[in-house]
């Protein structure tokens, strides 16, 4: 099918299309899910588990703080088998020092070998990857968060079963 069809096609592209003549619509084709690969095994998805946990740890021995909050889950996204290892904390009552505990997480990312970098729009915010994970922290207020996402991996409903009932 002809691209300028699925945009005719698609209600929400039209209505754009007829509002602003003068932008270019470009429509990606779906991200097909990882299913092609093989399964994660239980070892796989306990290795990323517990990295995650080092990495907070050592992010959090090094701000000299405990996170007041924290979470961890497989999310799942596009597919219902395929999933991510999200490690999620938050420091809070830092007073001022929400920005530059932002900026010594960055530093000490850098000292581990991860990228980090800054947000684009300039606000209190930075973005770290390194291997399997995406590290985002962000300053608001008196607090910092923190999300550590890992790679997706294909993890089908018997074997996220298992690790459920292990957690």
């Amino acid at each position: 099918m002809d691209p300028e069809d699925l945009v005719a096609a698609d209600p929400m592209m039209r209505t754009l299309r007829e509002r602003h003549p003068d932008v270019n619509i470009v429509l990606l084709p779906p991200v097909e899910p990882i299913l092609d690969r093989p399964s994660a095994t239980p070892a796989q998805c306990r290795a990323l588990q517990q990295h995650a946990d080092t990495v907070l740890a050592t992010l959090s021995r090094d701000v000299g703080h405990e996170p007041a909050t924290r979470v961890d889950y497989w999310w799942s996204q596009s597919h219902p088998e395929v999933r991510r290892w999200v490690t999620a904390a938050s420091y809070t009552d830092l007073g001022d020092g929400a920005l530059p505990i932002l900026r010594s997480l960055g530093n000490l990312l850098v000292r581990l070998g991860w990228e980090p970098r800054p947000a684009a729009d300039g606000s209190p915010r930075l973005r770290g990857v390194a291997g399997p994970f995406e590290l985002i922290a962000s300053a608001v207020g008196d607090a910092v968060s923190i999300n550590i996402t890992s790679e997706p991996l294909y993890i089908p409903a018997d074997l996220y079963d298992d690790l459920r009932v292990d957690a």
